[in-house]
């Protein structure tokens, strides 16, 4: 099936894509409803400007250029303050909530990294695309795909660090005396 006839059924490519555009959007911005209409603006712009698609790439991978071009716009727009990432030890281990609150937690220190490197560290990590897929989606070169990664994972790593602190410390409840 060839790109052009993809995206002459924009319905079923919507359907298709939408999962994964929403979720690269919200890894990048951080919020569900910025996110939301990060994912809105990227489709309209993308059925808007269906027939200018060349099929140099996959139309999903068009798609996703879009996606992560709106979602970095989003973020310089309006800043989403987070709070204090949810301590790690709020649920056992290996259980569905211990889960949810890792990815709550990567999500928040994701929004301590810069826009682009962000949206590389979200489209190789991800998505897992290649260093070429990458730069197509951002519109740069392999070798400062590179860069953003490596400075990336540089910013995340403090980050992740002080959050696994904040959550080894122990707790004292409020209104207890004995602590």
């Amino acid at each position: 099936m060839t790109a052009q006839v993809t995206l002459s059924d924009f319905g079923a490519f919507y359907e298709r894509t939408y999962a994964t555009a929403y979720r690269t959007a919200y890894a990048i911005i951080g919020e569900a409803s910025l996110a939301g209409d990060a994912v809105q603006d990227a489709y309209l712009s993308a059925f808007r400007g269906r027939a200018r698609f060349r099929g140099e790439g996959s139309a999903e991978t068009w798609l996703i250029r879009i996606v992560v071009n709106t979602a970095i716009s989003a973020t310089r727009r309006r800043r989403v303050g987070w709070v204090v990432p949810l301590a790690l030890d709020l649920a056992a281990p290996g259980n569905e909530a211990q889960r949810s609150v890792e990815r709550i937690s990567m999500i928040a220190a994701l929004q301590e990294v810069p826009p682009r490197e962000r949206a590389a560290m979200v489209l190789r990590f991800y998505l897992d695309y290649d260093y070429v897929t990458i730069a197509r989606c951002l519109g740069t070169s392999t070798g400062t795909v590179g860069s953003w990664l490596s400075r990336g994972i540089d910013r995340l790593r403090p980050v992740l660090e002080r959050s696994a602190d904040i959550s080894s410390q122990p707790r004292r409840l409020e209104g207890r005396d004995d602590a």
